[in-house]
C-alpha cells in the first residue's frame, strides 16, 4: 500500500498536466488515469477504515492496561484480537449486541475527488434490533468495462494478466467485497458476508491477501449485460511481506458467468501453506483460491460487522 501513496501524486501530476487540450489518444490516457486515480482512492479509503478500527484497538487496550496489572500477551491472543476487536458476528442473520439504532447498507461505487466523498447506494438495512436485511435493486450508475477487471482485481491472485478471458467484455462491471454502513448519512462500519472472521478481513487488507486461514468471502458484483471471466492459473514464486523469501505454489480459478443485475460472487480460500517459525505477516499462505458464482447467500453464511467509528 506504500507504493500507492507513491504512485497517487503522479497520476494526479499527470492528469493535471494534460489538463487543456487533448487529442483523441491523450484523452485515452487521461481516462485511464482517472479511472486508476479512482480505484486507488476507494483502496485508501477502504484501508483508512481498516486503520480507524485498529487504532480504536490500541486506545482500549491501553485503557484496559492502565487499570489493570499488565500480563504477557501469546501471539495466538495478539492475533485473534486483531480479528475480533470492534467486530460483531451475526446469528441467524442477526446481531445480538447491535447498539448503533436503524441503519443503513450502501453499496459504494465510486470516490469523488472533487466533492471528497464516496457515490452509493443503498441495498439493505440493519434495524434496530440488530436484524441484517440485505436487498440490492438498484441501478448501479457507473460502471467500469469488464475487461478492465484484470487491472482492478483486488484479490491480487492473478500474476499473468494474459490468462483472463473475457465474454462481452466491454459490459460494465463493478465489484465490491464489502458493504458499507451509514448512519445519519456518516459511516459507522463495514458489513463483510462469508464463513471465517479472518477470510472476511484478509481479503479486504493490503498484506494480508495471501494468508492461508482457510473459508469464503461473498462479493457483491453489478453488471448492465451479461458476461462472464474465465482465468485459471498454476503460479510458483515468492509470497512474502518481510523481505525474506517465502516461495509457495498456488492455484487460482474464476469461472464467473454474470447475469444482467445482481450477482453473488464466492471467493473460497483452500489448502494452506504453514510457516509456524516465520514472523507475523508469513505465516502462512494460500494453496488454491476458487471465485464461483453463488445464487444466494448460503444458509451458514454469517454477517461480520466491523465498527469504524
Amino acid at each position: 500500500m506504500k507504493s500507492t501513496y507513491r504512485i497517487l501524486p503522479i497520476l494526479l501530476f499527470f492528469i493535471g498536466c494534460l489538463g487543456f487540450s487533448q487529442t483523441p489518444e491523450q484523452q485515452k490516457m487521461i481516462d485511464k488515469a482517472l479511472r486508476m486515480r479512482d480505484s486507488i482512492m476507494e483502496c485508501m479509503n477502504l484501508e483508512e477504515m481498516l486503520q480507524q478500527a485498529n487504532a480504536k484497538e490500541k486506545n482500549l487496550e491501553q485503557k484496559k492496561n492502565s487499570n489493570i496489572n499488565a500480563e504477557p500477551i501469546t501471539n495466538a491472543t495478539k492475533n485473534e484480537d486483531k480479528y475480533w476487536k470492534n467486530t460483531l458476528a451475526s446469528e441467524n442473520n442477526r446481531f445480538k449486541n447491535w447498539h448503533n439504532g436503524e441503519a443503513d447498507l450502501v453499496y459504494n461505487y465510486r470516490y469523488d475527488s472533487q466533492k471528497d466523498a464516496v457515490e452509493y447506494v443503498k441495498v439493505g438495512v440493519i434495524t434496530s434490533d440488530g436484524s441484517i436485511l440485505l436487498n440490492p435493486t438498484m441501478k448501479v450508475p457507473v460502471v467500469q468495462p469488464l475487461h478492465n477487471f484484470k487491472n482492478s482485481n483486488n484479490f491480487f491472485d492473478i500474476h499473468d494478466s494474459d490468462v483472463y478471458q473475457y465474454s462481452n467484455g466491454g459490459a460494465g462491471f463493478k465489484l465490491n467485497s464489502y458493504i458499507l454502513v451509514y448512519k445519519n448519512e456518516k459511516q459507522i462500519g463495514i458489513l463483510t458476508i462469508g464463513n471465517s472472521v479472518k477470510v472476511t478481513r484478509n481479503l479486504l487488507t493490503p498484506g494480508d491477501l495471501y494468508f492461508g486461514d482457510e473459508g469464503y468471502l461473498l462479493s457483491w458484483v453489478y453488471v448492465d449485460e451479461a458476461c462472464s471471466i474465465k482465468a485459471n492459473e498454476n503460479w510458483k514464486g515468492d509470497l512474502s511481506n518481510t523481505g525474506t523469501p517465502l516461495l509457495v505454489e498456488t492455484s487460482v480459478s474464476y469461472d464467473l458467468s454474470f447475469k444482467p443485475g445482481w450477482n453473488l460472487v464466492k471467493t473460497e480460500i483452500i489448502g494452506t501453506h504453514e510457516f509456524p517459525n516465520a514472523p507475523e505477516e508469513d505465516r502462512s499462505r494460500y494453496k488454491k483460491h476458487e471465485h464461483t458464482i453463488v445464487d444466494t447467500i448460503p444458509d451458514e453464511a454469517i454477517y461480520f460487522f466491523r465498527s469504524t467509528l
